[in-house]
């Protein structure tokens, strides 16, 4: 069986070239789906570009505390939020 080792929902909506509202939530980072909050507070009214995904990315991951075993999610799940905030 194969288990995902990190992944990303998103749900944005962008309106007049500004997101107006976002939905950002991550797997296999925590016991339960895991709501990022701060990445959707960073991208919301404003636009979607590298330089937003990328602020919002780090925002979301700081302060994470990873395993001894795995602390290589926090940079997969940096790149999945920008990737899944750009596509």
């Amino acid at each position: 069986m194969d288990f995902a080792i990190v992944s990303v929902a998103s749900v944005i909506t962008i309106k007049e070239g500004l997101c107006e509202d976002a939905r950002l939530v991550l797997g296999a980072v925590a016991p339960k789906p895991l709501k990022a909050k701060k990445a959707e507070d960073v991208i919301k009214g404003r636009p979607i570009d590298q330089n937003t995904a990328a602020e919002a990315a780090e925002k979301a991951m700081a302060g994470a505390r990873s395993l001894s075993m795995n602390a290589y999610k926090v940079e997969v799940a940096k790149a999945l939020i920008s990737r899944a905030i750009l596509t």
